[in-house]
């Protein structure tokens, strides 16, 4: 029988959680998304991807149910799993690209999202309620707190640690042995050569332009 999930949010990144639920499905097929949770006026009661969307007060309740986020920022994302989805009793599971090579030694708790194209080296450690987009690269050794967003083409280097509600934009470099401190946010296309304390903001703008 297949386990059946909800997905919060029916945006760009909830579809894209749909999408990765589907290619789930084509190897083992595993899941029933019986609906969208949203509270978009615009989108409530609306059929996408041919499956319903429910406002959060007239969700499926059902301990039996899981649930997963489709929300990229980390901040919204924990209130949603702790407030709409925790407090519910839903189920939460991981849900990784079937083509992810995923090594023995890694160790990966719950609600953990990960699409497809990541590379992960051995020894990684991902914590709980992460999103880790395409084409990633996670180096050896890597410990990743709760509630990361890692954004496509990102890049880790080696023996980093990352720690939790941290967003690391699309295409940033972490050179190794960095470590991030928590509640971090780190600038598309930004390189990370130091440590970075609690609460750092990066951003790598203006870009210099030379001919």
């Amino acid at each position: 029988m297949k386990k059946k999930i909800l997905i919060f949010s029916a945006g760009s990144a909830g579809r894209e959680i749909f999408q990765l639920i589907s290619s789930i499905n084509k190897f083992k097929d595993e899941w029933e998304v019986i609906g969208y949770v949203d509270d978009d006026v615009n989108k409530v009661d609306k059929i996408i991807d041919n499956i319903q969307v429910y406002s959060n007060k007239k969700k499926p309740k059902n301990k039996e149910i899981y649930a997963t986020c489709g929300v990229t920022d980390h901040v919204i994302r924990k209130k949603i799993f702790e407030e709409e989805i925790i407090k519910s009793n839903f189920r939460v599971a991981n849900l990784i690209h079937p083509l992810i090579e995923k090594p023995k030694c890694l160790k990966i708790g719950q609600g953990n999202i990960i699409f497809g194209n990541v590379h992960i080296s051995f020894e990684v450690n991902i914590n709980n309620f992460s999103l880790i987009s395409n084409f990633c690269d996670l180096g050896h050794n890597l410990i990743a707190g709760n509630y990361i967003t890692i954004m496509p083409t990102v890049t880790i280097g080696g023996n980093c640690n990352i720690g939790e509600l941290t967003l690391i934009g699309s295409g940033a470099n972490i050179y190794q042995g960095a470590k991030i401190g928590k509640n971090c946010k780190i600038g598309m296309g930004s390189l990370i050569t130091n440590n970075l304390e609690n609460n750092s903001l990066v951003v790598d703008q203006p870009r210099k332009i030379t001919r």
